[in-house]
C-alpha cells in the first residue's frame, strides 16, 4: 500500500513539474554580404539552426509552376550587395546575379534545405525577397528532399508550400523588397525558390523578364524552460525507481 501511495505521489509531482514552455526562439539570418560568388551550397546557423542554400541552373519547358524542369546542374551562388533592394542571394551565371529566368535553357533556381526547422518544431517561415519589381514574381515549392538530385522533376504548385506574390506595379510606392509568410507543409524539408514568368504581360520587363533576390529567412520555435524540464525528467526517472523497487520486492516474495 505504501509503495502505490508513493508511486502515486511521485506520479502528481512530475505531472506537476511537466515542462513549461518559455517564449519563442528567433530565427533570423540575412544573405547580403560582400558582393562577389560563393560555391554551388552555404550554410548559415542561428540559434540551432542551420539553413543551407544550394544553387541550380536547369532547362524548363515553359516559365510557369506547371513545368518541368530537366538538365538540372548545380551553380555557383552569388552572394549580392549593392545596396538599397538589390542585397541578398542568388546565382553568378543568370545576368543580374539573381535568381530567375535568362531562358528556357537558363533558369537559375535556389534550393533551400530546411529540415532543421522541423527539427526544431518550427510551424512557418518568413522569406524576404528584393530587386523586386513591378510585372515581377517568385514562388516557393516544397519536397520531402531535394528534388534536383533527380535531374528531372516537376514544378508541382497545387499541393507543395507555396508564396506566390507578383508585383503589378499598382502596389503602394511599387515596393521593391517584399516578405512573405506562409505555414510549412508536414514534410516540406526541402524549398525550391523560383521566379517564374512576372504577374504583368505588359509590364516594361516583359512576361518573362523575372528575377529577384533571397534576401532574408526568419522563423520562430518554442522551447521548455530548462528548470521545469529537469523537474519533469527527475519524476520520470524517480517514477522509474519505485516500478523498479515494487517489481523486485513482488519477484522477492514470490520466491
Amino acid at each position: 500500500m505504501r509503495i502505490r501511495t508513493a508511486i502515486l505521489t511521485l506520479g502528481l509531482a512530475a505531472f506537476a513539474a511537466a515542462p513549461a514552455f518559455a517564449g519563442n526562439v528567433n530565427i533570423s539570418l540575412g544573405f547580403g554580404g560582400p558582393d562577389g560568388p560563393l560555391g554551388t551550397s552555404a550554410s548559415y546557423i542561428s540559434n540551432g539552426a542551420t539553413i543551407t542554400a544550394y544553387g541550380y541552373e536547369c532547362s524548363a519547358t515553359d516559365a510557369t509552376t506547371s513545368g518541368t524542369l530537366s538538365g538540372c546542374a548545380a551553380a555557383n551562388l552569388y552572394q549580392k550587395s549593392d545596396g538599397g533592394s538589390e542585397v541578398g542571394l542568388g546565382l553568378e551565371g543568370e545576368t543580374d546575379h539573381e535568381i530567375g529566368m535568362d531562358s528556357n535553357t537558363a533558369d537559375f533556381l535556389i534550393g533551400l534545405d530546411v529540415s532543421d526547422l522541423f527539427k526544431l518544431g518550427a510551424t512557418s517561415i518568413t522569406l524576404d525577397f528584393g530587386s523586386w519589381q513591378p510585372g515581377e514574381a517568385y514562388a516557393v515549392l516544397g519536397y520531402g528532399s531535394n528534388p534536383f538530385l533527380g535531374g528531372t522533376f516537376t514544378l508541382d504548385g497545387l499541393t507543395n508550400t507555396k508564396a506566390w506574390v507578383g508585383n503589378p506595379g499598382t502596389l503602394p510606392g511599387n515596393p521593391q523588397q517584399y516578405s512573405s509568410t506562409f505555414n510549412l507543409n508536414s514534410g516540406d524539408e526541402f524549398l525550391v525558390l523560383l521566379s517564374p514568368c512576372g504577374a504583368n504581360p505588359s509590364a516594361p520587363l516583359g512576361p518573362c523578364g523575372s528575377n529577384v533576390t533571397l534576401g532574408g529567412l526568419s522563423s520562430s520555435y518554442v522551447t521548455p524552460e530548462p528548470g521545469t524540464l529537469a523537474l519533469f525528467l527527475t519524476g520520470l526517472l524517480a517514477l522509474g525507481f519505485a516500478a523498479r523497487r515494487r517489481w523486485t520486492l513482488a519477484r522477492n516474495s514470490a520466491n
